[in-house]
């Protein structure tokens, strides 16, 4: 049985090994679809991405949602640690400049 992996970048979570965690497809309708692409943010993995689609296969895992799933009140993904990780590196290196 084919399995998913989460397709924010720096996260590896898949439905095999993590199994409490639930996966999401991009939503259909057009704003909220434009929200997650934007909150995803493939774009900042050097830029090979910037043109990142998603197809049915592409999913987003429960950790990025606030309360760990998304619901009716919790429809975008917004919790990305590795952002936050990447951000505080470009911090330290423009403080060395």
């Amino acid at each position: 049985m084919p399995g998913f992996t989460c397709c924010v970048p720096g996260c590896y979570n898949n439905s095999h090994r993590d199994k409490a965690l639930h996966f999401y497809t991009f939503p259909k309708d057009e704003e909220l679809r434009r929200l997650w692409l934007k909150n995803v943010s493939r774009a900042g993995v050097s830029g090979c991405f910037s043109t990142f689609q998603p197809t049915t296969g592409h999913r987003v895992c429960s950790e990025h949602f606030q309360g760990g799933r998304k619901s009716y009140l919790v429809r975008v993904p917004t919790i990305f640690p590795l952002r936050a990780l990447e951000n505080k590196l470009v911090l330290c290196r423009s403080n060395r400049d």
